[in-house]
């Protein structure tokens, strides 16, 4: 981003009153940390300019106080765009936006039943529902766990109603649910606790740059975090090292709020076999260069849940999983073997 753009993005942050929210922020971090709150608003402006972060970006990354050294090894929104549209052929994302076309396309990964709600009609529904317990309707192009739900098949007394109500709020998918690793229901049994696994193809071969594991909150049935969902690092060797976090909350867990399960020392199940899955998945659409997988763990092994287009650039840079102080950048710099783009 030039010093244009940079300027450009300030100005429309102060015309949307974004100053008042930065300044408040300023004032929260210094009731933390003890940094002035004018220095600390007046640095939040510098890093928009010098950097392109947003300044919950700013606080989320613990910017205060930060040497330049360290800053420049965060990754930005402009740095995951640009990418994005270098390592992506935008001609797959229709693909990727529609989930049953996703569903056929990677049916080999898939690892469950499901049905078109559309084509198979009112008898369709009720022979997959007589066929498994528990089910889950899907709109097909949400995104971040909206409009999912839940259904106990033995509590569907009508089918005709059941399916005049999916068709109704466009549920269009309809699937079998996930019976996850019992490993896995330690995290958390009231989900499915899925693993974010970013890859990136770098000259026609996917390498795997990082893994997030996500546990849902409070009885959901979903693990996203924009559902109310927490998430943490996983290492390379697939054990659980730090904390866990809540973007609804703003605040880091050692255990899970809901089920008292200590984080710290959890060993992610069959966690090489699910490396070597997430890099054949991405070898099914080459052109899609940068994708973040978002894979369940089964008794029988991984499957594949669904694929996000530009994958959060800032889930992976939490700043209480990585004790050095450093982003996301050298992590991908070593896997492209060159700068990223910005």
């Amino acid at each position: 981003m030039d010093l244009a753009s940079k300027v450009k993005m300030f100005t429309a942050r102060v015309k949307s009153g974004s100053v008042k929210r930065m300044y408040t922020l300023a004032k929260d971090i210094h009731d933390e940390e003890g940094i002035p709150t004018l220095i600390t608003f007046l640095d939040m402006g510098w890093c928009i300019l010098r950097y392109g972060l947003g300044y919950q970006e700013y606080r989320g990354y613990h910017f205060a106080g930060k040497p330049a050294r360290l800053r420049k090894t965060f990754m930005t929104m402009n740095h995951n765009i640009a990418l994005t549209r270098e390592t992506c052929d935008r001609s797959l994302y229709p693909l990727f936006d529609d989930k049953i076309a996703f569903m056929k396309r990677y049916s080999e990964f898939i690892g469950r039943d499901w049905i078109d709600v559309r084509e198979a009609g009112e008898e369709g529904v009720r022979a997959f529902c007589e066929g498994h317990p528990v089910v889950f309707a899907k709109i097909i192009d949400s995104f971040g766990g909206q409009g999912i739900e839940r259904f106990e098949t033995s509590r569907i007394d009508d089918i005709h109603a059941f399916y005049e109500q999916l068709m109704k709020k466009h549920q269009f998918l309809l699937e079998e649910a996930i019976v996850q690793h019992p490993e896995m229901n330690k995290l958390c049994a009231d989900t499915v606790n899925t693993l974010r696994m970013c890859t990136l193809m770098v000259d026609g071969t996917p390498k795997h740059v990082y893994t997030i594991v996500r546990m849902g909150v409070g009885g959901s049935c979903v693990d996203n975090a924009t559902s109310g969902g927490i998430y943490t690092w996983v290492d390379p060797d697939g054990v659980l090292r730090y904390k866990c976090f809540s973007d609804k909350t703003g605040f880091h867990y050692t255990v899970h709020p809901s089920t008292g399960m200590a984080f710290e020392g959890f060993k992610i199940p069959l966690y090489d076999e699910c490396i070597d899955f997430a890099l054949r998945v991405a070898m099914v659409e080459p052109r899609m260069g940068y994708v973040g997988w978002d894979v369940a763990i089964t008794p029988d092994g991984p499957i594949l849940v669904e694929a996000n287009l530009i994958p959060g650039y800032d889930m992976p840079q939490n700043s209480a999983w990585h004790p050095g102080g450093e982003g996301a950048l050298p992590m991908f710099e070593k896997a492209l073997g060159r700068k990223v783009p910005k």
